[in-house]
């Protein structure tokens, strides 16, 4: 059987404060050995210098975990996740005005070599991989209408509309279940031209799975995706509505070049960033 060719990431972000006054989402990426890439999504809780406070402090804490011993394993997205909740829970004790607060993360890693990807999430931020217009797969909420459809007592294709789809049972900082976070049982197989989303529900509570797939397969690069996704949830959303951001990446062929002797820690041509708005 051939290996599977290499791959590079072209990636673009957004972050909005949507209808509040503060953002409390994060975003961080960061990249190892030339040839392993993380990128951390949080949804912060807990007001006004609780919530940002989290969701910073958990996305700094789970790039610090991946950093210090980084590998393709579901055992580095595990020890992210834990040393995030282990921060956030810390930042509780240290500052009485901080004890409520709490945060999702969902962490997706990727392997250029191997054209391969994991995903890992605690709470109800998601992360999609896209194939055309299909999902070929995507992390699991932990809220409680998620529960009521895993046992079968509600349909999954309702999910959005019920009134209590943003309670949570499980996140950093309020976990008192020790519920396991999301992990991939097997390393996810990408393809050029495949596209891979981190979101917050503040971008996917608005738009059908389908939708978030179609705008995928619509857009030729990241940017056009990028703003695409950003004007399909401006369009629909409600005065007041939280908070929405957004990786987006693509997956390209790998492409030999000067830059390949550039020692690990440097390598522009493994990804190309595009500006955020």
């Amino acid at each position: 059987m051939n290996a599977p060719l290499a791959i590079r990431i072209e990636a673009a972000r957004f972050s909005h404060e949507g209808g509040r006054s503060y953002n409390e989402d994060a975003l961080g990426e960061c990249e190892a050995v030339g040839a392993l890439r993380l990128f951390v999504l949080a949804d912060g809780a807990g007001g006004q210098g609780g919530g940002d406070v989290a969701s910073q402090t958990a996305v700094a804490a789970a790039q610090a975990a991946f950093v210090q011993l980084p590998a393709f394993s579901t055992d580095t997205l595990s020890r992210c996740i834990q040393q995030a909740d282990l921060a956030v829970l810390a930042r509780q004790f240290g500052d009485a005005h901080l004890s409520r607060m709490a945060s999702t993360l969902v962490v997706l890693l990727i392997s250029y070599q191997r054209s391969q990807a994991l995903l890992g999430n605690l709470g109800d931020s998601r992360c999609y991989v896209f194939r055309g217009n299909q999902v070929v797969a995507q992390s699991h909420d932990h809220s409680l209408v998620q529960r009521f459809i895993d046992a079968g007592l509600y349909p999954a294709d309702k999910l959005r509309e019920h009134p209590k789809r943003n309670v949570l049972y499980a996140s950093l900082g309020a976990n008192q279940d020790q519920a396991e976070p999301f992990l991939s049982t097997e390393p996810i197989a990408l393809q050029p031209g495949d596209g891979l989303l981190l979101c917050s529900d503040g971008v996917w509570e608005l738009l059908e799975d389908a939708q978030l797939a179609q705008l995928h397969a619509d857009s030729s690069n990241v940017q056009v995706w990028r703003d695409a996704l950003q004007t399909a949830v401006q369009a629909c959303m409600p005065s007041g509505h939280d908070n929405f951001s957004a990786f987006v990446l693509r997956c390209l062929p790998a492409e030999s070049s000067d830059d390949d002797t550039i020692p690990p820690g440097a390598r522009p041509a493994w990804v190309t960033e595009a500006s955020a708005i």
